[in-house]
């Protein structure tokens, strides 16, 4: 008889006290992210909508344009979200886009008339001082004005834009992302 309740303590009654743990700790997560999920999710619009009203200053509210999405590259470069002005004065389009560290997301800011008003990373895992470079405002604003851009290639615009030594493919995805955000105003034939 002592040799079995020697083994329930030795070797079931640990494993019964790391289930009942197990168990603990996996309801005391589900009900924080349950109390925290919605906190985090309005937290998010509201940085998104900041984020829109910084890009295009012009604009007073914005609502989900309900358009088709462009989809440039399967899974690797293409449109997440696409917001109009009320007032017409332009659209912002959230691109997701592939960089070195994985996806990258990006909102670019497009006026009425077609000509990108700003550049913003919102989102990333690229290197922090390398490709993290190619998210800074400096190297966006050279994005500013544009109309359109000849190709997705970063390289191919060299007179006008210029990549981040280091960070080609991070400055390729941001360069890809504004490509594919010019993509949707087309395919939208404007903001009407």
């Amino acid at each position: 008889m002592e040799n079995k309740n020697s083994a329930f303590k030795e070797f079931i009654s640990p494993i019964l006290v790391l289930v009942v743990i197990c168990f603990v700790t996996t309801f005391l997560l589900a009900f924080v992210y349950g109390v925290t999920a919605p906190i985090i999710a309005e937290n998010t619009a509201k940085a998104a909508s900041e984020a829109r009203m910084t890009l295009l200053p012009a604009a007073d509210n914005f609502t989900d344009s309900g358009a088709d999405l462009v989809v440039y590259e399967e899974g690797k470069v293409y449109v997440e979200d696409c917001y109009v002005a009320d007032n017409g004065e332009g659209m912002v389009v959230t691109v997701k886009s592939n960089s070195y560290g994985g996806m990258l997301t990006a909102m670019v800011g497009i006026d009425k008339d077609g000509a990108v008003t700003g550049v913003q990373v919102t989102e990333h895992a690229d290197t922090p001082g390398v490709g993290t470079k190619a998210h800074a405002e400096g190297h966006l604003k050279q994005y500013v004005g544009h109309t359109e851009l000849a190709s997705d290639n970063v390289k191919a615009h060299a007179d006008d834009i210029v990549e981040v030594t280091g960070a080609s493919v991070s400055s390729g995805a941001v360069h890809k992302a504004v490509y594919c955000a010019l993509e949707q105003f087309k395919a939208m034939g404007g903001v009407k």
